[in-house]
């Protein structure tokens, strides 16, 4: 029991007020003092890897770290995809786990697998205590990667009172000062003067806004701002965003408009970014971001700091250009009419769709919903916010991080896919302990992986079902409606599935017709 109070006393002190707990016999000290100490804020989970998606969720929103408690065995390995996406996202998940005692290891025995190293690369530390050896210190970390904290429990588990845990004023959490290399600003400013770059903003910390909004203000240069930047449709940058789509920035590089890439906040979702692979491997690219990740193999000038930008100064700017922007707005107003006269294909009901969630906080998620959020949704109905997992970009986790991002100030819409939804049907468990109320999770059924259909043109890769979500809504009690048109006015309940059913053969035709519109 003291062993369980050090390592928690350690967190508190550290700066961690948050713990998702997944209960078990091995971690039950650490239960005890969690439980027994209700001045901690404690989400209970059943299943692991949803509580750790949550758990994801909840650093994303308060920009803390957050931890995670497991029992022994393979309940460890189930953190492993969210140490994934915490590892590629910059979030500090805490992950500790209980262990049966070393000397258990290799032998078989129940419930006792090689826990330590079990993270691999996606952990910065990982600590391996027991009552013998407990020294704890998180002092040196950086923060920008999970942190696997493995506890060894000797029987029996509970040998004595528990502890009280003190919450101090200052939290000893220290980050490593930012270390650049010399000369950074001067590469950065050399770049900017002596190319016209072409920006693509990615997804950004929210306390980033402010700085990059202001650099874009005065930089000027032609910007693509995906929804996950939350910059998307901003009023202040209406004269230098692209407004019709991914297919512009093709144009603008292949007419010499813009002869490199500048690249803000998180890897883009944009296909174009992977093409800077091969297609435009000759194309430079600066990028400008919150960890060390280029997100491409080739090299590229990469830097980790977006406070940079505050301290760029420029001998030239970019001057309004007329023509991209009458291109861009003449195929805007196109896109615009596509969407109006096929209102029921799926980028339709998601245009319309997006205008219900203005001033709201919005989860995308990945595959096809993110890039049809981009392609589609109103520029004029802005949300608040916006979030997605775009560390590894997977689709499993996705409503967890939702419910664990969610705010208790606005309404909170989720898109997603159908098999995105059912990666993650238990993750509904811990409404119950939220203060966040109206959700509205909006599971688009397309009848399987349609993203596919393509690109390869075989309905293998689909998935194909015909599954409905109305009994999983009843399962956890949340009121259900089904869509096949989106209503002028709505009646929503404070938890909410609405299941979207597009119209194939209109979503056919507006790709058709989206397609040849940009052959012109």
């Amino acid at each position: 029991m003291e062993l369980a109070a050090k390592v928690v006393q350690a967190l508190v002190d550290t700066g961690v007020r948050e713990f998702v707990l997944c209960a078990g016999a091995r971690n039950s000290p650490l239960v005890h003092v969690l439980d027994e100490n209700r001045n901690l804020k404690v989400y209970t989970f059943f299943e692991e890897r949803s509580a750790a998606f949550f758990a994801l969720g909840r650093i994303a929103s308060t920009r803390r770290p957050v931890a995670i408690m497991t029992t022994s065995g393979t309940a460890v390995a189930e953190l492993l995809p969210a140490a994934v996406e915490g590892t590629y996202s910059s979030l500090p998940l805490i992950m500790v786990t209980a262990d049966r005692p070393k000397h258990y290891r290799g032998s078989g025995a129940p419930q006792t697998i090689e826990q330590v190293g079990i993270f691999s690369y996606y952990n910065e530390v990982a600590l391996d205590i027991d009552a013998e050896n407990s020294h704890l210190s998180f002092k040196s970390l950086s923060w920008k990667k999970p942190v696997h904290v493995n506890v060894c429990f000797e029987e029996p588990l509970i040998d004595g009172p528990i502890p009280q845990i003190k919450i101090p004023q200052h939290p000893e959490r220290i980050r490593l000062p930012g270390q650049l290399p010399l000369g950074t600003l001067k590469e950065m400013e050399k770049f900017l003067n002596t190319h016209k770059p072409l920006v693509i903003v990615g997804i950004l910390p929210e306390k980033a806004y402010g700085t990059v909004l202001e650099f874009l203000k005065h930089y000027k240069a032609p910007t693509y701002a995906e929804g996950i930047s939350s910059l998307r449709g901003h009023p202040e940058l209406q004269d230098i965003l692209i407004q019709s789509g991914e297919q512009m920035i093709h144009r603008i590089l292949k007419s010499g408009e813009c002869d490199s890439i500048l690249r803000i906040g998180g890897v883009p979702t944009v296909r174009l970014w992977r093409d800077l692979e091969d297609k435009y491997r000759d194309i430079p690219v600066f990028s400008v971001g919150f960890n060390h990740y280029t997100g491409l193999s080739r090299e590229v000038q990469h830097i980790n700091s977006l406070d940079l930008l505050s301290q760029v100064e420029f001998t030239s700017k970019h001057s309004e250009n007329v023509k991209i922007n009458f291109d861009d707005s003449e195929k805007a107003a196109k896109v615009r009419a596509l969407l109006e006269k096929y209102p029921n294909s799926e980028q339709g009901m998601i245009h319309s769709l997006s205008k219900k969630a203005k001033g709201a906080s919005v989860y995308l998620g990945n595959s096809l919903p993110i890039r049809e959020w981009d392609s589609c949704a109103d520029l004029h109905s802005l949300p608040l916010r916006v979030a997605a997992n775009r560390g590894a970009n997977g689709i499993d986790g996705q409503i967890s991080t939702f419910l664990g991002w969610s705010s208790t100030e606005t309404e909170n819409w989720c898109l997603v896919g159908d098999l995105t939804a059912m990666y993650d049907l238990s993750s509904l468990w811990v409404t119950s302990q939220l203060e966040a109320q109206k959700f509205r999770l909006v599971v688009i059924n397309n009848g399987g992986g349609q993203i596919f259909s393509r690109m390869f043109k075989k309905e293998i890769f689909i998935n194909k079902h015909q599954i409905s979500f109305e009994s999983w809504a009843k399962m956890w009690n949340w009121s259900y409606q089904q869509w096949h048109n989106i209503p002028v006015t709505t009646d929503l309940a404070d938890k909410q599935i609405i299941e979207l059913i597009p119209d194939a053969q209109q979503t056919q035709e507006f790709w058709k017709e989206l397609e040849a519109l940009w052959k012109e």
